[in-house]
């Protein structure tokens, strides 16, 4: 989370620190999303990889474009009625009314990035522009990653306030690299249809509010245990911490509602089929295939990368090029999604045999 009045020397050194979750925190949850996509949404299983591979994507642009940092994190407890109700307006104009857009723009537009991305998402699934949608469906799966740590919808985002500087970083990235492995073990449940997506948001970064005093709690109990931040630290502030599982958890139900919640007010499209328009662009991509040898040549100029499928959905290679080789694999059935520079995606089934 990247303050607008830090300096702008200051502002570029802290950026490649205060990277919400850490890039390992949003791998996880943006990857193990896809295990609550409904068995309706078939196809997009093998969106697992591409959703954790870019699920930094936000992250990266903080220091290209002045406007995203804000979308990261909201300061809601620096607005007067939220310390009294517990609630604010849902709507942006609302907001910016009240307070004026200098104070809005200052304390973070999170909740309204999220609502504005899973609208660009639901444009994308019905238009078919199924690469653009896996890279906006990242986007989005991060900005609700961020609306479930604690330390990104707080003013006290750093512990600045309680004598607790760098706890940012010491939690959603130190912590979390030290227990990865146990932050991943877990399964999904099914989708929900999310009617009002601004509920929905404001709804988890209300509760997730709540867990701020426990994370700054924790970070002074494991102070006393290693004051120097090593491994010991990292250890105690976990053990004091264990409610960090269940917020990566309902992070990744919540992109997967968000993510089936779009497809579905887009009309459910299939997974790679193409519109009238787009059988032009279909019949100038010809897949010239030896059976005997894996040797595939793929037509066309505009072919961005190829993922390899074998039947069960698991993916067995990826190629970028006109080239590919699955000589290697066995003998069957591969299915090969074929993502276009202009955001198509065709499917291409292949037998191969010796």
């Amino acid at each position: 989370m990247i303050k607008r009045t830090i300096p702008v020397f200051f502002l570029l050194t802290l950026s490649l620190f205060l990277l919400s979750w850490g890039s390992v925190g949003h791998k996880i949850i943006s990857g193990h999303s896809v295990s609550s996509f409904p068995t309706t949404m078939t196809g997009f299983q093998t969106w697992s990889d591409s959703l954790a591979s870019n699920a930094s994507n936000a992250d990266s642009r903080k220091n290209s474009d002045s406007n995203e940092s804000p979308k990261h994190f909201i300061d809601i407890d620096n607005y007067s009625e939220f310390n009294t109700t517990g609630r604010i307006a849902s709507t942006y104009d609302s907001v910016v009314i009240k307070h004026g857009a200098t104070f809005v723009l200052k304390n973070g537009t999170l909740p309204w990035a999220t609502s504005n991305m899973f609208d660009t998402l639901v444009i994308d699934f019905k238009k078919l522009k199924w690469h653009k949608a896996m890279l906006d469906a990242s986007d989005l799966g991060h900005y609700v990653a961020d609306g479930h740590m604690p330390l990104h919808i707080t003013a006290n985002y750093d512990g600045g306030s309680t004598n607790q500087s760098g706890i940012h970083s010491r939690y959603e990235s130190d912590m979390v690299y030290a227990f990865q492995t146990a932050l991943s073990n877990y399964t999904g449940t099914p989708a929900t249809y999310i009617s009002n997506v601004d509920k929905f948001v404001y709804s988890y970064i209300y509760k997730n509010h709540i867990y701020v005093d426990s994370v700054l709690a924790a970070d002074s109990y494991a102070v006393k245990v290693d004051a120097a931040y090593g491994t010991a630290y990292s250890g105690a502030l976990w053990s004091k911490t264990q409610f960090t599982n269940l917020l990566f958890r309902t992070a990744s139900h919540s992109i997967a509602d968000l993510i089936y919640s779009a497809w579905m007010d887009a009309g459910s499209p299939r997974f790679g089929t193409l519109t009238a328009i787009n059988s032009v662009t279909k019949s100038n991509l010809s897949v010239n295939f030896n059976p005997k040898t894996g040797d595939i040549h793929l037509s066309g100029d505009d072919i961005l990368k190829t993922e390899v499928f074998n039947t069960s959905g698991q993916k067995m290679s990826t190629f970028t090029g006109n080239i590919l080789n699955i000589g290697k694999l066995s003998n069957g059935i591969y299915v090969l999604n074929i993502d276009t520079k202009n955001g198509f995606c065709f499917k291409q089934k292949v037998l191969l045999i010796r």
